[in-house]
This record gives C-alpha cells, sequence and structure tokens, in this order.
C-alpha cells in the first residue's frame, strides 16, 4: 500500500507542478528543449565565440551530461516523516544533471578583439595579468588545464544547477514582500535586497552571486553596493553587476543560457571591492545543485508531498552518515526559515550525522561561520566539527539546539536596568538574532521571537583555493533532529570592522 500511494502521489506531483517539480516557467521556454547545451549554443549566431571557448577549454563535455545512469532510488521512504503519517514523502526518481551558462553574446567579444581562446588569452594578459586573482596562472595554447587563464574565465561562467528565470533569486518570504502578488501576476516587485551565492564549476570553485533589489533594475550578477543600515536600501554602487533577464535567455533540455552585455570577470575589483567586504549568507538547499535540477527549490505551489526523502549519498556536497534527511519546501506554511524551506535530518534512534561542503572563500584570511538555528525540544544536542577533507576538529563543547535563542539574557549578565547592548550580550555566549530581512506568521519582529537565533560557531583562517567541510553530530540517544536552514562565512573586514557595526540585515 506504501509504494501504491508513493505512486499515486508522484502522479499528482507530476500533474501540479509539473516533473522535474518546475512548473513555474518551464513551459514557456520550448526552444531547444530537445538538444543539450552545447548543441543548442552550436545553433545560436550570437553565441559563436563562447560555443567556441567551451570546445577548446573542453568545458562542452561536462555540459553533455543529463543524468547519473547508476543510480537507483530505493522503492519505500522510511517511516520518519517530520510532517507525519498522514503527509507523502516523496523519493526522487532519477538524479539529474543540469546546468546554467552566463554566456557573453558575440558583440562583447567582437568589441575587445576576442574571437577564440588564443585572443582571449592575449586580451586577459593585456589588462589583467596585473591583478591577484591572475597571477599564477597559465598564459600558454594548453586551454584544457584548468590553471589556464582562459579555462578559468569560461568556468566561472558556468554552474552546476539549472536556474529558470524565477529562481535566479527566491522571492518568498522577505520584509514586506506581498507574496499573493508575485504568484498571481508572476512579477516579483523586490521590497529589500534578495540575492544567493553559488559556486561555479573548475578548480577551484569561485564564488558567484546572484542579487534583485529596488533599485537593481533587475536580477544582477556580481552587484555590489552599501546599505543604508536603517532602511536596508542601497546607498553606494560599487559595481553595478552584469544584467540577466528571461527575454535573454535560452533553454536547452539540461540547463539554460543567459546572454551577457558585458564581460564576466573575476577579478580584483569583484574579489577585493565586492565578496572580501561582505558578508556571504547562503541558503543550504542552495548549496545542492540536486535539489535545484529536480526542481524542488523553492516550490510555489501546494503538492501531495511536501516532504522530499533524499539519501545518503543523494547530494555530492551534503553527505549522510546518520539518519533520515527531507527537504521542506515550507510553502504556506507561515514557518519562520529563510527564504521559507528547510532540510530536516530526523532520527529515531538520536544517532544524527551530516557534513556540509562550505562555500569557497574569495580570499585568504580569517571567517566567522554561523549556523541559523531554530530551537524547540524536538531538536538534539550536538557537536560541530570543522575542517579539511583530510582533518576535522571538534569545534568547542557539545551544544543544545533544544533551547530558545534569544532568551536567556540574565545568563550573560542583562536584566531590566541593563545599559548593555542586546547583541553584544548575546555573542559573547556565542550566540546572534536573526537578520531582520524576513518574516514569519508567527511574529511581526522576527528578531524578537524567542526560538529563532544564530549560532556562531568559531572564526577559522581559510584559504581561497582549498575547500572545507562543516559537520553535525549528535551526541544524544533519544530521538532527535537537525534543523538546517541557511549558514554564514563572514570576513573579518565585515565581523570585526573597527570603524563600522555589522548591521541587522
Amino acid at each position: 500500500m506504501k509504494n501504491l500511494n508513493i505512486k499515486i502521489g508522484c502522479l499528482f506531483l507530476f500533474l501540479i507542478i509539473g516533473f522535474p517539480c518546475q512548473g513555474q516557467e518551464e513551459n514557456k521556454f520550448p526552444q531547444g528543449k530537445d538538444l543539450l547545451l552545447p548543441e543548442l549554443m552550436e545553433q545560436k549566431s550570437e553565441l559563436t565565440v563562447f560555443t567556441k571557448l567551451l570546445q577548446e577549454t573542453g568545458w562542452d563535455k561536462a555540459l553533455m551530461q543529463s543524468k547519473d545512469e547508476h543510480y537507483k532510488p530505493i522503492q519505500t521512504p522510511p517511516s520518519t516523516s517530520p510532517l507525519g503519517s498522514s503527509e507523502l514523502s516523496f523519493i526522487p526518481q532519477e538524479r539529474p544533471f543540469a546546468f546554467t551558462v552566463f554566456a557573453e553574446s558575440d558583440p562583447v567579444f567582437s568589441s575587445l578583439g576576442i574571437s577564440d581562446a588564443a585572443t582571449l588569452t592575449a586580451y586577459l594578459q593585456d589588462h589583467l595579468a596585473d591583478n591577484m586573482t591572475y597571477s599564477n596562472l597559465l598564459y600558454d595554447d594548453q586551454y584544457t588545464n584548468e590553471n589556464h587563464v582562459a579555462n578559468r574565465f569560461v568556468s566561472y561562467h558556468l554552474l552546476p544547477q539549472k536556474l529558470g528565470p524565477n529562481q535566479l533569486v527566491y522571492h518568498y518570504n522577505e520584509l514586506n514582500f506581498d507574496l499573493q502578488d508575485y504568484i498571481k501576476t508572476g512579477i516579483a516587485k523586490p521590497t529589500v535586497p534578495v540575492y544567493d551565492y553559488y559556486a561555479t564549476m573548475g578548480t577551484p570553485q569561485r564564488l558567484l552571486k546572484i542579487y534583485e533589489s529596488k533599485e537593481s533594475e533587475g536580477v544582477r550578477i556580481n552587484r555590489f553596493v552599501s546599505f543604508d543600515q536603517q532602511e536596508y536600501q542601497e546607498k553606494e554602487v560599487i559595481s553595478e553587476g552584469l544584467s540577466l533577464s528571461q527575454e535573454r535567455m535560452y533553454a536547452a533540455s539540461n540547463g539554460n543560457v543567459y546572454l551577457l552585455d558585458d564581460l564576466l570577470l573575476y577579478d580584483d575589483q569583484t574579489v577585493y571591492k565586492g565578496f572580501a567586504q561582505e558578508r556571504v549568507r547562503v541558503d543550504i538547499a542552495s548549496i545542492s545543485p540536486e535539489l535545484m535540477n529536480l526542481g524542488y527549490r523553492r516550490l510555489l505551489s501546494t503538492s501531495p508531498a511536501r516532504a522530499f526523502y533524499l539519501e545518503p549519498n543523494y547530494q555530492d556536497k551534503i553527505k549522510v552518515f546518520a539518519g533520515d534527511l527531507y527537504y521542506l519546501p515550507g510553502y504556506n506554511s507561515g514557518w519562520s526559515d529563510y527564504q521559507g524551506d528547510e532540510l530536516l535530518l530526523v532520527s529515531t534512534n538520536g544517532a544524527l550525522d551530516i557534513l556540509i561542503e562550505l562555500p569557497p572563500v574569495s580570499l585568504d584570511g580569517i571567517y566567522q561561520l554561523r549556523l541559523g538555528l531554530s530551537g524547540n525540544p524536538s531538536r538534539s544536542i550536538v557537536q560541530y566539527y570543522w575542517g579539511d577533507e583530510d582533518i576535522m576538529q571538534p569545534v568547542g563543547l557539545p551544544i543544545d539546539e533544544r533551547t530558545s535563542y534569544n532568551e536567556g539574557y540574565e545568563a550573560y549578565g542583562r536584566n531590566d536596568s541593563s545599559f548593555v547592548d542586546l547583541d553584544l550580550i548575546l555573542s559573547q555566549g556565542g550566540h546572534m538574532r536573526v537578520p531582520n530581512v524576513f518574516k514569519s506568521a508567527f511574529t511581526s519582529n522576527i528578531r524578537d521571537y524567542s526560538p529563532l537565533g544564530r549560532r556562531i560557531v568559531g572564526s577559522f583562517d581559510m584559504k581561497a583555493d582549498k575547500k572545507y567541510y562543516f559537520r553535525i553530530k549528535s551526541v544524544g540517544t533519544s530521538n532527535g533532529q537537525l534543523f538546517l536552514d541557511y549558514l554564514e562565512l563572514v570576513p573579518a573586514t565585515v565581523f570585526q570592522n573597527p570603524e563600522k557595526a555589522e548591521d541587522i540585515w
């Protein structure tokens, strides 16, 4: 009966939101639907140069993938659905590969005298060889080498997840946003800046930011600004960023191509005046290309399956060693989650253990790692670990995640007559209040909502060319949950800036 329910649920899921669960915009873009990305791009007259660059660097082969042929789904989900037995748990029936390509149009390249990998290499050597971010790279004709400047240029244009026009940024529960109007009209009316960060393809991986605000005139790549700290509106534009739009997109069977009207460069301006100067907040669901490629990420429709079970090794960047992992879209649930959704690791015997590959940092230095939390008695006592692939060390003492994070100020020396700033007191205990950028159905002031908070895991010396991992492991023996919503990597230029305090956003 359970298998029959799963199959019926799958059928309803496909009918309501379309496989792979992405009914918001997929049917609007019929062109190239039967072609893989390199095949589609070869047919586009304005993409001849970028297509040639893909071929010369060898990245066209990576973009020919569409599905993991070795994946075999289990037949029955665990009986641990966090939404109860009445809610169907859905098992992914395949493991698709899909991509997003940001490609300069031919007029951009021709205006700079670029027609192939050789002329691109010459241009980058003439204009950017003095950049620290372009030092120690190859400038010969070995274009398939990932240390070659042309190869690095191309790989920075590639994401291992498919982003549709309505997925470039996730409008859902940001402050003052009208979700029902967005669902009704399909037009997002930004109220505060909304963004996400992604790790590009290539070695080493590099950060790419996708952003939209009231002032940005649409979605942009790598837009960096300073903010009015009181209203969280743009104050000064440091880097305008490159525009992305639905009208300048081609859809292939395994991904999308967005045309750019200027060069997308990972240069010193992007690193030193951009990423190195801002807090990087990443929804943990966005770390997983698999969730994006299935179409589960940020569903804006109801479905009979509100708990998506993810097998232990289904995701490349999130590995489960103990417990059952579920993705919960959270649509119309009123949950107090950043962007409305969450991952939840569930156990019936107290054993919880998960490993997350952290987003890359852009510059060597000290970074503070923070974790968004929502405390309740169903959670667990856990130990945090941090490190590289070979060595992971425990961080501090075990943490009781069953607590509320905005209570117990007296323990840190605060009472009704205290003159000490609340946020300063909380930080001494390794806590922070949640950012003020999203809202909840449970409270009018999310900063004072007691179950929510941010845990300061620790400060770590990180290198831009290395991968780092964060592991969370339970130390209890009773039933438990591990809540995963978002994390932050914050450079010392932000959390230790002597001239400007970090904002509440």
